[in-house]
């Protein structure tokens, strides 16, 4: 949607929506979209041959919030200037009035014969003059048993690619010329958050729309578990699910900072300002199956790194690690970390243990969780001179005698993140 017309709708909206409201809250505004025709729905009653004007408590179609821990439910947008004989048409209008600035809530929508949509909405902080704030999100429901599946076509300087994979990894946030313009909220996702798929010998990877969330954003990876001819190749793209073109493109490019045998395609702290919270977890993608390599578990370390910035004496504390502490001790496991491997292979994620009594305040901001010792290789492949490393690789017997190089992460082009932030 270009300026002028988010301009417009923002305006037209106001303009219906009246200008009741209070300093330091806001409120939300939008249309409820048919997913699949893009037609406006209405969910409230008419008045004077136009829709959209009265409050309906008793209908099945709905769209409500929980703030402040209750339910409140959307109201129409208002008459102003609409009546029964100019053209305005504000079906399906609604709004959330009396949103307090900062706050998460989550919004929920529903009507008989669609799938009900859930999201987590955030209203940003407000400039301390602003009285009478509104933002513009649009909701769209599909239809119940409706989806698309995609078909990647993956290519090489235009020639089709068998056995690259394709994967597929949900996102919360995400944009696609394609789609249908608005701003629209985007739903939670309520589904498997990473789907993979291989081209065949014509190069085409399907990803099946029964595996997606409707609406939601996806962030989709192409890359070879092997480089072709020497060189490493990816490709990148995005769709919204149920609303872009069912056949997407997908062309390979030769790749920079990377491993040719094991990389990350991507990892949840890319972002290195984006705060886990109490948590957190640290998040891989690769390019390839993985595994844990056998006889490095006890090398797996966390550390924190906290400061009592609000003054109050409560620090977070982990679980100490006694291998490297005399008299030496090999538990065969981890005492801070957790590091767990999805089915596929395809993701990591690691996670820290904290002392009973001592977990992290989330008042004490900058506080991190580095890890090391992380020993991965390739899913099935015994040869531990294709093991590769997250975080420091030094002093664990398990891979004594090879040289263990680090993880590069694709998207960032360097080696990939070995620590989070939680708050």
């Amino acid at each position: 949607m270009n300026k002028l017309t988010q301009k417009f709708l923002a305006v037209s909206l106001l303009a219906l929506a009246g200008c009741e409201g209070e300093a330091n809250s806001g409120r939300l505004v939008g249309f409820i979209i048919d997913g699949q025709t893009g037609q406006r729905l209405n969910f409230f009653k008419a008045a004077d041959k136009k829709n959209n004007l009265g409050d309906d408590g008793d209908s099945q179609s709905q769209v409500y919030a929980v703030i402040d821990g209750e339910f409140r439910r959307a109201e129409p947008c208002g008459r102003g200037d609409l009546n029964d004989k100019n053209s305005i048409e504000a079906d399906g209008c609604f709004q959330i009035k009396d949103i307090p600035e900062g706050q998460s809530f989550p919004i929920f929508a529903q009507a008989p014969g669609y799938e009900r949509f859930v999201a987590e909405y955030t209203y940003s902080m407000l400039d301390v003059d602003v009285e009478h704030a509104q933002t513009v999100g649009n909701i769209r429901l599909f239809p119940k048993g409706f989806s698309v599946d995609y078909r990647f076509n993956v290519s090489f300087n235009n020639q089709p690619v068998p056995n690259a994979q394709v994967i597929c990894q949900y996102t919360a946030t995400g944009t696609n010329t394609l789609q249908v313009s608005g701003n629209f909220l985007t739903p939670v996702n309520t589904g498997t958050t990473t789907i993979a798929a291989t081209s065949d010998a014509d190069g085409v990877a399907v990803i099946p729309g029964a595996q997606l969330v409707n609406g939601a954003n996806y962030r989709c990876e192409a890359v070879m578990s092997q480089s072709l001819d020497g060189r490493t190749l990816s490709g990148q793209g995005t769709f919204t699910a149920g609303v872009t073109q069912a056949d997407q493109r997908m062309a390979l490019t030769t790749a920079s900072s990377t491993d040719d045998l094991l990389y990350a395609l991507r990892s949840n702290a890319d972002d290195n300002n984006k705060l886990m919270g109490a948590n957190g977890k640290l998040v891989i993608t690769f390019n390839r199956a993985v595994e844990i390599v056998p006889g490095t578990a006890d090398c797996q370390i966390a550390t924190e790194s906290v400061a009592d910035t609000d003054g109050d004496g409560r620090l977070g504390r982990l679980i100490a690690t006694v291998r490297n502490n005399p008299p030496a001790t090999y538990s065969n496991a981890s005492e801070s970390v957790s590091a767990d491997i999805s089915t596929d292979g395809l993701t990591l994620t690691l996670g820290f243990k904290t002392e009973a009594g001592f977990e992290f305040d989330p008042d004490d901001r900058s506080t991190y969780v580095s890890f090391s010792g992380i020993f991965v290789r390739p899913r099935g492949v015994a040869d531990n001179t294709q093991v590769r490393s997250i975080g420091s690789a030094a002093g664990c017997p398990g891979v004594a005698g090879y040289s263990t190089s680090a993880i590069q992460n694709l998207r960032v082009s360097t080696t990939q993140i070995d620590y989070i932030q939680l708050f």
